[in-house]
């Protein structure tokens, strides 16, 4: 029998606990987290749409992690001084905090997926070994999708010298700079600025885009987006973990 997991609500701050369970902005000059564990922070408000939007899927976030994040949230209308000490400005704002290392700001109601690529990109590594995920289930696992290539498809694509393709990396530009698919016909458009860029695409509207992330869970979403556009876009099967340079 499948084991129900208890649901978790996310730990409101205040200016107070912040800064004993956090970081400590008054007396410490450098980032300094006092937590055990890392954490998703989220700034909100009651009156904006997109929180409300978010706000059940931090929640069940909250409980897949249990155990391994943290998750707080902060209104930002009650808690001003938060809100000016991390330059606030639009909301909701995530900010992923890792055990060790600076934390990253993240803005907008980013969907599910894309937030528990963050999360086991940039806080699950930071755990001692014994208490990180376990592996995800190997790309080939499952029948290939319509709208997915697999990495051996792109990769004769590639050699074969197909001009009628484009690449599109939706991922960060630091994991652009990082590690990538190496081709002339690509561009890096990260998924949360994708729907606002749309326009860029539209001289290629005529190539069948191949879309990719790291996991192949961001680049699953964008498909889906600019499928809906009307674009030919196929997602690569299991990101660039999949991909075998």
């Amino acid at each position: 029998m499948e084991q129900q997991l208890t649901a978790l609500k996310p730990e409101p701050l205040t200016a107070e606990s912040f800064r004993e369970k956090v970081f400590d902005y008054l007396t410490e000059r450098e980032w300094k987290y006092k937590g055990s564990l890392p954490c998703v922070i989220d700034f909100w408000a009651e009156w904006c749409g997109p929180c409300r939007i978010l706000a059940p899927i931090f929640e069940e976030l909250a409980t897949e992690y249990a155990g391994k994040v943290l998750f707080y949230k902060v209104d930002t209308d009650a808690e001003q001084e938060l809100a000016m000490v991390f330059g606030i400005r639009s909301i909701p704002s995530l900010l992923f905090v890792p055990l060790s290392g600076k934390p990253q700001m993240a803005v907008g109601a980013l969907p599910k997926p894309t937030l528990k690529e963050i999360i086991e990109k940039e806080l699950i590594p930071t755990l001692p070994a014994s208490e990180q995920a376990e592996e995800t289930e190997p790309a080939d696992s499952q029948p290939l999708a319509e709208d997915e290539i697999s990495p051996a498809e792109l990769k004769a694509l590639l050699d074969s010298g197909e001009q009628s393709i484009l690449l599109l990396d939706v991922r960060f530009p630091d994991e652009h700079a990082q590690r990538r698919i190496e081709t002339e016909e690509q561009l890096l458009i990260p998924l949360p600025e994708l729907e606002d860029r749309i326009a860029e695409l539209e001289p290629y509207r005529d190539r069948l885009i191949i879309a990719y992330c790291r996991s192949g869970s961001r680049s699953e979403y964008a498909t889906d987006m600019l499928r809906s556009h009307g674009f030919n876009v196929r997602n690569l099967r299991g990101g660039i973990l999949a991909w075998s340079d």
